[in-house]
């Protein structure tokens, strides 16, 4: 399989000299009977006014292709660089081949650390505030002294942010 790769580098098949193109900005290659562009560059690439960036995409020749979405691609490189059998020169139809989706990761461990830490929170700050003790003589007197209650309303103030904060993104998300 040939690949052509397009970028700044010395190495590159088609070397573009521009701060803009990435050292290699991207690859082009025969994926079954089409060409797919795959975009590698920090400032992404525009085809036929769509934003590729770090994703595939079928092209064809004479499509709009802008690297840095301003450089307009060769063609007449990439034509000279290319088998001429394929179907490079013909319409292709359903053009994206896939976007790169961010994988859960960390996602899922983020947002339960952000709900316990909440959760956590929210029990101690409660528990500086409302804690009582009962004297030998029957009555309940507050457990802890001012400072500490002033300290577990501001906990309880920050974990009911944190839970405020935590269900924007979670229901942003979804």
């Amino acid at each position: 399989m040939k690949i052509i790769t397009i970028g700044r580098d010395n190495s590159c098949d088609i070397v573009i000299n521009n701060q803009r193109v990435s050292r290699i900005h991207a690859n082009i290659f025969q994926d079954g009977l089409n060409y797919t562009y795959r975009d590698m560059s920090t400032n992404g690439t525009l085809v036929n006014g769509v934003t590729v960036q770090r994703s595939d995409i079928y092209i064809k020749f004479g499509d709009s292709v802008l690297l840095a979405g301003t450089i307009p691609l060769p063609w007449n490189k990439v034509q000279n660089l290319l088998p001429q059998e394929s179907k490079l020169f013909e319409p292709v139809s359903n053009r994206i081949v896939k976007e790169e989706k961010a994988g859960l990761g960390w996602l899922i461990p983020g947002y339960l650390f952000a709900f316990m830490g909440g959760y956590l929170g929210a029990i101690i700050g409660l528990s500086l505030i409302i804690s009582k003790i009962k004297l030998a003589d029957g009555t309940k007197v507050k457990k802890y002294n001012q400072e500490s209650r002033n300290q577990g309303i501001i906990i309880l103030i920050l974990s009911i942010f944190a839970f405020i904060v935590w269900n924007i993104i979670v229901f942003a998300k979804s």
